[in-house]
Parts: C-alpha cells; structure tokens; sequence
C-alpha cells in the first residue's frame, strides 16, 4: 500500500493548486493587521483538498482563504505549516497572525484566541474502504472495529459514548490514511471535507465516506489574536463578503473538485451564513 499513499501525494499537489505569487500577496501602502504590513497564516499541510504543501506550493480551500483575506487586508500573505495540536499556541504565543487550519470553532478555543467566521461548514463522517471484502456501509458495522482519528481536534470526543471502540489516535489526517490504505484500521473517523479531499487524491482506491452525525456540524474558523477588536472587525467584514459571493465557489470546487462535480447540489450546504459569522466572530 506504501506506493498507493504515494501516487497520493502526486495526485494532492494537482488539487486546486495554488501557485502564491509574490507570497501571495503584495501590501497596498499603509495597510496593516495587527499592527503589520504583512501576516502570517499558518496552514497544515498534509490535508489534500483542504490544507496542503507539497514541498513548493500550497493547495487546498485554507490557503484560497488565507490568499484572499490577505488581499483583502491590503497585507502580505506568509504561509507557515502547523499541526493541529500547536494551532493556539502559534496564535498566543505570536508565531502566527492567523491559523486557518481546518479549525473548528469551539467555546473552549475561544478561551485563548478570537476567532473569524466560520468560512465554512462540514459534518464529520467516516471512511472505510470498499469493493469486494469490505462491507461496512454504517457506524453500526463499525462496533468492535478499529477507527482512526487525530488527536487534538473535536474528532475525539465527538467519538466518546457512541459505543464504538477507543479511537486510534494519531498525530496528523495523513496517518490516518495511511492506517487505512494499510488495512492497520476499519476506518477514518473526520470532517467530511477532510474525507473528500483524501478520497479525491487516491483515485485508484476504492473508498466509501458516510454520514456518522457524530457531534455537531464543524465551523472552520480563522483564529486570531485576542485584544486587535478593530482588526477582528475588518476581518470579518472580509470574509462575509467573500462567502456571498462567487469567489467562494470558485475557490472551493478548485479545492475539492471531484465532490463538487458528483455533489453540485451539496456544495452550498459547506457555505455559512453572514448571519453566523457575525453570530461567532470577534467575541472578544
């Protein structure tokens, strides 16, 4: 399976590939976030379709995101790589100006850093494979099965008393789908975005994502330093406008192309509200 996780890599770095010219974004004079004429985004990198590097570009909608409300600011755009279990200490301890990092907002993050959005919306699900041998098509096939999640993200406890297994608990999304191109797991257990942008980089395995509605639906939000209000106002402005409109679809099918194409009808259910995004963002 180890060459299958490498034609992969190969077919990651081809989704909605995003050549950052000049880092992305020149600064347009006296503009400033936080206090600076440029910031810098961390991103994780091992998320097709969402979040990836592949050793000389990012791919995938964060970095769309990050691009674009970098532009919007008037500031230079650095993307940095991060892993999920650092993201609120890159943001308080100054590393970063913002993470978009496939980040759910949640009340306990919103203790340590504000957060902007959410740019989008994704339940979690499951995927295992399929074809021939494996025949699971429901969390209720899953009970006794090994099911790999990552540490440090709502994955986790979104998993606690559905009468499942303990989760496999890894570092990163791409160990989980190694584990499972492995057969070393019955399934991956995360935000079905997530699931869609691995399922589209290894088209030569058969894979079947379903529905668990485990938890609540996952906002990605932009989280950011607390005490900049003015800053976090701006960039909320930003964002709102930007998933109103079509730039925003344009970015996403750029991202996760196979699932826009089979699921046309489905891609404005990822799209929040402005209604939400005030209702979440710069709460201080």
């Amino acid at each position: 399976m180890m060459s299958a996780w490498r034609t992969a890599r190969r077919a990651a770095a081809g989704l909605g590939v995003l050549t950052l010219l000049a880092a992305a974004a020149a600064c347009s004079e006296g503009s400033t976030f936080l206090g600076r004429d440029q910031v810098v985004v961390a991103h994780k990198g091992d998320q097709p379709g969402t979040s990836f590097w592949d050793g000389s570009k990012y791919s995938g909608f964060d970095a769309y995101v990050g691009a674009h409300v970098a532009k919007g600011l008037g500031v230079k755009y650095i993307p940095k790589l991060i892993t999920s279990d650092v993201r609120e200490n890159e943001i308080t301890d100054g590393v970063a100006g913002m993470v978009i990092a496939t980040y759910s907002i949640t009340e306990d993050r919103e203790d340590k850093v504000d957060f902007v959005g959410p740019y989008a919306v994704t339940n979690q699900g499951y995927m295992v494979l399929a074809g021939p041998g494996h025949p699971i098509r429901s969390e209720k096939a899953l009970v006794g099965k090994n099911i790999c999640t990552m540490t440090s993200t709502t994955a986790v406890e979104n998993l606690e008393g559905r009468g499942l297994n303990k989760p496999v608990q890894v570092a990163n999304a791409s160990m989980c789908m190694k584990k499972l191109l492995d057969e070393e797991v019955d399934a991956f257990f995360m935000d079905e975005m997530i699931l869609h942008g691995f399922k589209a980089a290894n088209p030569g395995v058969d894979l079947r994502i379903f529905p668990g509605q485990a938890g609540e639906p996952q906002f990605y939000g932009i989280g950011m330093p607390k005490g900049h209000q003015k800053d976090c106002e701006d960039l909320k402005e930003i964002v709102k406008d930007y998933v109103r409109g079509g730039q925003w679809t344009t970015d996403f099918g750029a991202s996760l192309p196979v699932f826009a194409k089979e699921h046309p009808d489905k891609v404005d259910e990822h799209r929040p509200s402005t209604g939400l995004i005030d209702k979440l963002s710069c709460k201080g």
